[in-house]
């Protein structure tokens, strides 16, 4: 009796650690989307009902879990669903995500988020919902670059800039 309790207990020790690497493995799965038309599905085939069609490339995304060509994602709003591994990118963006919404950042005269440089000044202004690519994060700042794109009016050409923000402003960071 005592020996097929070890051999169990065992048996469970193994199994459990087994989950936690596995889990572990996928709670890194970091991409974006690498099309400007995704389809999230309910399931994972094409046969699946289409729930929603994305049309933003580089939103982030998070692999909760892979069954076959499939992947089951989860969205910056927490949308969940499954999309073909040949619509994602392991290229690494953020989602700027703040709590406060615009009023409430008028009504409490709160300054808005700050993109800043090395020395602290400001580069840029951001709202919710500004894509950003990921470069590097420490404890609690991201290194962060954004495209700035070419309209027809504006600007002559499309450039980037480069600067810090906070983690905690950040959705597709830990």
């Amino acid at each position: 009796m005592f020996k097929h309790n070890i051999i169990f207990i065992t048996f469970l020790s193994l199994l459990g650690s087994g989950f936690s690497l596995k889990a572990a493995e996928i709670e890194n799965n970091w991409g974006s989307l690498k099309y400007n038309k995704t389809y999230l599905r309910t399931g994972p085939s094409k046969d699946n009902k289409v729930m929603w069609v994305y049309k933003r490339k580089g939103l982030p995304i998070k692999i909760i879990r892979k069954k076959d060509d499939w992947n089951l994602i989860l969205l910056p709003q927490n949308q969940k669903g499954w999309i073909s591994s040949s619509q994602f990118s392991k290229r690494r963006t953020a989602f700027i995500k703040e709590r406060a919404s615009e009023t409430e950042k008028i009504i409490k005269n709160k300054k808005p988020l700050t993109i800043k440089d090395i020395n602290n000044n400001p580069v840029a202004y951001v709202h919710n919902g500004v894509i950003v690519k990921l470069l590097k994060c420490a404890s609690d700042l991201c290194e962060v670059e954004i495209n700035i794109k070419k309209e027809k009016y504006f600007f002559k050409n499309s450039y980037r800039l480069n600067g810090f923000i906070e983690k905690d402003y950040l959705w597709g960071v830990k």
